[in-house]
């Protein structure tokens, strides 16, 4: 089970546990987190589907299953789960996005915040981008997923998104579950403390501070 904790999250969370004289955005932050953390769970308990699929495919070989249909159903399992995970992911940084929105401009330690977001955008926007192609709207007619058409050992999948309008606009979306929710692990790791300081729950100590923020700004 050690794979569903995150320890920084669930500390912020008793920080602000809410009292008798919480007000509305102390309650609100508390709702928030939790919620998160619940979301990572759901993240990781999708992903270890996934990899209990691939460990049963065992290299893809259709003979580990009595029948064709058992195997088709493992191999459904290991691509449904994936897209799951990302949309319990993408509810994460969703999530965190929200906390941060909620920040009043002046306080200590956002700029740190900030900083640290900003080291972190071009993967939390891929990642978002991915899952919104794989599970577009069906009205969505430039990203009609048509089937998925890889998937490998170490988790990774595929998925062919056809543009109905424009077929030359077509691409192959990669989902890398494990990988991904590893990267969130280490995102969330390192935003509670900075959290924490702008929720004015904890100094703004240089040592308390993730490799790379302790110079920013």
């Amino acid at each position: 089970m050690e794979d569903y904790k995150l320890p920084s999250i669930p500390d912020l969370i008793e920080k602000l546990r809410p009292t008798a004289h919480t007000d509305a955005l102390a309650s609100l932050r508390s709702l928030r987190l939790n919620a998160l953390f619940v979301y990572f769970q759901y993240s990781v308990a999708a992903v270890r589907l996934q990899e209990a699929s691939i460990k049963a495919m065992e290299g893809g070989q259709d003979k580990n299953f009595s029948t064709h249909d058992e195997y088709e159903d493992c191999l459904l399992k290991l691509y449904s789960s994936a897209i799951n995970a990302y949309s319990n992911l993408r509810t994460c940084l969703h999530f965190t996005r929200g906390l941060v929105e909620d920040i009043p401009k002046d306080a200590t330690g956002l700029t740190k915040l900030e900083a640290y977001r900003e080291s972190h955008a071009a993967w939390a926007r891929d990642l978002i981008d991915r899952r919104d192609r794989i599970a577009a709207h069906p009205s969505q007619r430039d990203a009609l997923v048509w089937k998925p058409n890889m998937w490998c050992d170490d988790g990774r999948v595929g998925f062919a998104v056809r543009n109905v309008d424009d077929p030359s606009q077509g691409r192959k979306i990669i989902l890398h579950p494990r990988n991904d929710l590893e990267r969130l692990r280490s995102y969330l790791s390192g935003l509670a403390p900075l959290m924490s300081v702008t929720f004015g729950l904890a100094q703004a100590t240089v040592s308390m501070l993730p490799t790379g923020v302790q110079n920013a700004g």
